[in-house]
């Protein structure tokens, strides 16, 4: 998939249920894949799974819109808002990826603004 294609479905598992990440989580992220963002470090795809599981218990209803994406030398870079369950603007992000060979993110550094 492009990189578009992939952060437009790795985006789409923030608001995943549950019993559908595992599935979509193998498919957009490298078997050992990290994510970071200011709350701390996770670390594969079942802790990430978990991670996002809590996400929408604090924030249910919510989702990501990804608004750009550059892409070179194995590295990509998604800029993106958070909705809330009306659609309004809740908050806007910058998420940094590393391409693993087979084109899945192995490593994610999100960034949060206003």
């Amino acid at each position: 998939m492009s990189p578009e294609e992939l952060w437009y479905r790795y985006s789409a598992i923030w608001s995943a249920p549950a019993e559908r990440r595992g599935g979509e989580l193998m498919a957009c992220l490298a078997d050992d894949a990290t994510y970071c963002d200011p709350n701390g470090l996770v670390e594969g795809r079942e802790a990430l799974s978990g991670y996002m599981g809590g996400f929408q218990e604090s924030a249910p209803g919510c989702t990501f819109r990804i608004n750009s994406v550059a892409h070179h030398n194995g590295r990509s870079l998604s800029n993106w808002q958070m909705l809330g369950p009306d659609g309004s603007a809740l908050q806007d992000g910058t998420s940094f990826g590393e391409l693993s060979d087979d084109g899945r993110l192995r490593a994610i550094t999100g960034f949060f603004f206003g």
